[in-house]
């Protein structure tokens, strides 16, 4: 091997070893991954953001930085605060950053749309590093007589969930269930379905859903 060729395999052998390890997602990354998961194009981003979709490109592509007004756009046609394309985190290490989500950095998912669902009863976390992916894992977490809404719900891909303490009513089309902690369920998401706190005690459920859903919750009847 001449030391052209040499040097050429050498460095496409560090190249490969830059784009294997795990880093965390940047602005554009975040940007592009809660676009996709709520279905959106970057041609429906920008029309609900008031921006241009040339403009939104080069933003997700990390090729231009927003102003913290166009951000404000941004967030809202996304149905997020600002600080949601920021996590905290307690690490400078890249690879926890892209990797691990530590207790007390979890981010607050809202699938109402109306400034968080504590009016439910029902707090939820993503305990997954990103929603750039094909599995999200949260947590729920209820009040005693706290809800996921009033009607049944049902939505694309397939959920399970672990109950981690107190006490699940689990309404599927098919009838009613009760679960205790320890006790774990799943099935195909497209079931209507509601999750109601039994007990007297707070309910905490963890829970994987493929795809990652993040778009605001719909009756059963209206899916």
């Amino acid at each position: 091997m001449n030391a052209k060729a040499e040097h050429s395999t050498g460095r496409q052998g560090i190249e490969e070893q830059e784009a294997g390890r795990l880093s965390p997602p940047s602005l554009g990354d975040e940007i592009r991954a809660l676009r996709r998961t709520l279905g959106l194009t970057l041609d429906g981003l920008a029309a609900q953001a008031g921006l241009s979709t040339g403009f939104l490109s080069l933003v997700e592509r990390d090729r231009k930085r927003p102003s913290l007004a166009a951000l404000q756009r941004i967030s809202a046609a996304l149905g997020v605060e600002i600080g949601w394309f920021f996590p905290p985190h307690p690490s400078d290490d890249p690879l926890e950053r892209a990797s691990v989500v530590r207790k007390g950095f979890r981010r607050r998912i809202d699938y109402s749309r109306l400034s968080g669902s504590d009016y439910l009863g029902e707090r939820d976390y993503l305990l997954s590093p990103s929603i750039d992916g094909a599995l999200a894992l949260t947590m729920m977490v209820f009040d005693p007589g706290g809800h996921s809404g009033d009607d049944l719900m049902s939505h694309e891909g397939e959920e399970a969930g672990y109950v981690l303490s107190g006490t699940l009513r689990l309404e599927l089309a098919d009838g009613a269930l009760t679960l205790e902690a320890g006790d774990s369920f799943g099935f195909v998401s497209s079931t209507p379905h509601r999750y109601v706190n039994q007990g007297e005690d707070e309910l905490r459920i963890l829970l994987a859903n493929t795809p990652v859903i993040m778009s605001p919750r719909r009756p059963a009847t209206e899916a």
